[in-house]
């Protein structure tokens, strides 16, 4: 169990990009708009983004 929140940050840390990637990959190939104009980019990344902040804040206080 301890090593579960370090697992879940990197699968929180990845996420981003990996959607990213795709992401520009479909806009490469012209099925579908810009990523920087999709609001489901912004909120896909905050919500990652908080994750990893969440994530952080359990590491540490598990180890006190």
């Amino acid at each position: 169990m301890k090593k579960l929140p370090i697992i879940l940050l990197i699968v929180a840390g990845a996420s981003p990009s990996v959607g990213l990637m795709v992401r520009l990959v479909q806009t490469a190939s012209g099925l579908v708009r810009p990523a920087f104009l999709d609001p489901v980019f912004y909120w896909r990344g905050a919500m990652a983004f908080l994750a990893i902040a969440v994530l952080i804040v359990l590491i540490q206080i598990r180890d006190k």
